[in-house]
């Protein structure tokens, strides 16, 4: 979790969007250019957003404001939320401008980096923390953990299909 390893990740991850992008564009790769839901899984992408709204960016949000003075938890929630922050803008941008099936694309590469970021995150407050604060960040980045790992199976099971 530094500068670089962020950095990096967001400029692989552009290229690799930018060429799968091109492939789409080109007709050299077999998906869609734009995400064909059925009614039912549209109505539960509605609600899954609103899920990931509340525990992939509100949570997140508030444990930064209240381990701000921690170091090591600034770093975790810092690094995770400027990542987020990064996802989502270039999922905008790109659904506007380009591909909406894109966003399938972007969001599958994010979530495997942010289930990675938050393990790392596990392991290092693992250890510096002491028990008491331990417990409590363990629970948050574990509650994370879970839920973007569930998300992976989402993209996987329900995302993808539906550009396929």
């Amino acid at each position: 979790m530094t500068w670089r390893t962020s950095l990096a990740f967001v400029v692989l991850a552009t290229l690799i969007m930018m060429f799968v992008g091109w492939l789409i564009s080109n007709g050299l790769l077999p998906i869609r250019q734009t995400i064909e839901h059925s009614e039912a899984g549209l109505k539960f992408i509605q609600v899954w957003i609103q899920l990931a709204i509340a525990i992939g960016l509100v949570l997140p949000i508030i444990a930064f404001i209240a381990w701000f003075k921690r170091p090591e938890i600034r770093k975790i929630f810092g690094f995770y939320l400027l990542l987020i922050v990064i996802q989502i803008a270039t999922e905008q941008i790109v659904s506007e401008v380009w591909l909406s099936s894109l966003v399938v694309v972007i969001g599958t590469l994010y979530t495997a980096f942010r289930v990675w970021q938050l393990w790392q995150g596990l392991q290092l407050i693992r250890i510096t923390q002491e028990r008491s604060q331990y417990r409590l960040v363990s629970s948050v980045l574990w509650l994370l953990l879970l839920f973007w790992s569930s998300n992976l199976l989402v993209l996987f099971t329900i995302a993808w299909p539906s550009v396929l």
